[in-house]
């Protein structure tokens, strides 16, 4: 047997290997031996057909499938003995593997085609400048969070009149095909309408200062924005909506109020489980902290996303795309067309690249995420939920149970170690490259998001 390679453009090459009789005659000779000792045939004892039946019958396909197993065993042991750095896997050059003749020939050669990882050269260090954004968390924000959470905790009143946006009004829906008259065979249906939901300014005054037994008629079209919300407002699905569906007449049987929680003690234990409250300020800075942490997330997978463009650009990693294009279609032969490759390349071809600087980064900065971080993310996590439930010591035992059962769901698990590994990749960059930091507020950093996304959307549809 012998076998090479040769690169023929680029980082694409060939892989040829050639297999004589000699390398193929005793694992056909065997195969043979084992379907005689099987075979069945009429007139003959089991195991005692003529060998020369089974090879007529027989002997091309085992010659095919031992020949082809030898090659392919041969082509990995040899790509690992090489220490070739390739891309997917070796594949069959058809036009010449479809010319054997498996009658007549004796010694074969098969070629293969292959595509190099290409080397990345590039470093981590200062001199790579990427901006950080920080957002501005004010007075505003903290109070309408501690609003929410007043809300939250609240206790349903019930007024006798309507007089806020957040009330709730339950009563009768009657289908109308005018202020006056009711509909033939009306919509009829009891549910509950959130005043804040409503979107029309003129509707949703009419909804307040309402008593129990008041009606009112009104465009349930204008009122919401969608089918989707008219739908859930009535409690109907959206195909039995009516077609003209418009005039309603409301008819109020309930109103109903949440009555904000004071902010005392026992307001502060039922929202921050586990920490000690003494006041409205030290409230505002666990708000302020809280609200941080959760915008600091969203920033920091920004961040981790700009910090990849950034580092793709400078790295400018060549690849061997039409061995790539040829690979996706030939091993996604049910999803892909050649046509939706060619469209979608780029976005292919971008992911592979990041996967190969990502694999150097983590090589050269022994990035890794091990199975007891893993449990030690779970304990926290399944303790964070157990406070929830007023669970601020739960038993270790308790704890350990929950964790084992989640690592036993390889999805669940998955999740955590990508989750970590982003968090660690993230430490990094924030360590090693150099951070332009620009204070923002939310919405400000919301827009940025926006008009970035949009801009990528306007030349992605340009190139297609």
């Amino acid at each position: 047997m012998n076998i090479f390679h040769e690169k023929t453009n680029g980082l694409s090459g060939v892989l040829k290997i050639q297999i004589n009789e000699n390398d193929y005659s005793e694992k056909v000779n065997n195969a043979m031996r084992d379907l005689q000792k099987k075979a069945q045939m009429p007139g003959f004892r089991t195991g005692k057909v003529p060998m020369g039946i089974i090879k007529k019958l027989h002997g091309k396909d085992v010659l095919i499938e031992q020949v082809n197993k030898l090659t392919g065993e041969a082509v990995y042991e040899y790509i690992k003995e090489k220490e070739l750095n390739i891309l997917g896997n070796p594949l069959p050059v058809q036009d010449q593997n479809k010319s054997v003749d498996w009658e007549n020939q004796k010694e074969f050669e098969f070629h293969f085609s292959i595509g190099f990882a290409p080397g990345i050269e590039l470093t981590l260090s200062d001199k790579i400048k990427v901006e950080y954004y920080k957002i501005k968390i004010g007075n505003k924000l903290v109070n309408e969070q501690i609003n929410n959470l007043q809300h939250q905790q609240g206790k349903i009143i019930n007024p006798e009149k309507s007089g806020d946006d957040k009330d709730s009004l339950f009563g009768e829906f009657v289908q109308m095909d005018s202020e006056e008259k009711v509909a033939e065979e009306p919509l009829i249906k009891k549910s509950k309408i959130n005043i804040e939901d409503i979107k029309d300014k003129k509707i949703r005054n009419d909804f307040l200062s309402r008593k129990v037994g008041d009606q009112i008629v009104f465009d349930i079209n204008k009122a919401f924005e969608s089918k989707d919300k008219i739908s859930k407002v009535l409690d109907v699905d959206e195909e039995k909506l009516p077609e003209k569906a418009a005039l309603f007449r409301f008819t109020v049987e309930t109103i109903s109020r949440i009555e904000p929680a004071e902010l005392n003690d026992e307001f502060f234990k039922k929202v921050s489980p586990g920490k000690t409250i003494a006041d409205e300020d030290e409230l505002k800075k666990l708000v302020s902290e809280e609200i941080s942490k959760r915008y600091q997330d969203e920033v920091d997978r920004y961040f981790r996303n700009e910090v990849i463009e950034t580092l793709l650009e400078m790295a400018d990693i060549q690849l061997p795309e039409e061995f790539i294009k040829q690979w996706l279609i030939e091993t996604n032969k049910e999803e892909l067309t050649k046509e939706k490759v060619e469209a979608e390349f780029d976005q292919y071809a971008d992911s592979l690249r990041w996967q190969l600087l990502e694999s150097k980064i983590t090589e050269d900065h022994n990035i890794k995420v091990t199975d007891n971080e893993v449990k030690d993310h779970l304990r926290e996590y399944v303790k964070a939920q157990l406070s929830q439930y007023g669970q601020n010591n739960p038993e270790k035992e308790m704890v350990e149970n929950f964790v084992n059962n989640i690592m036993e769901k390889e999805e669940e698990v998955k999740k955590v170690r990508e989750k970590l590994f982003d968090d660690k990749l993230i430490k990094l960059f924030k360590n090693t490259l150099k951070l332009k930091e620009k204070e923002v507020t939310f919405d400000e950093f919301s827009n940025l998001v926006k008009e970035k996304f949009e801009k990528k959307q306007k030349k992605s549809n340009a190139v297609k």
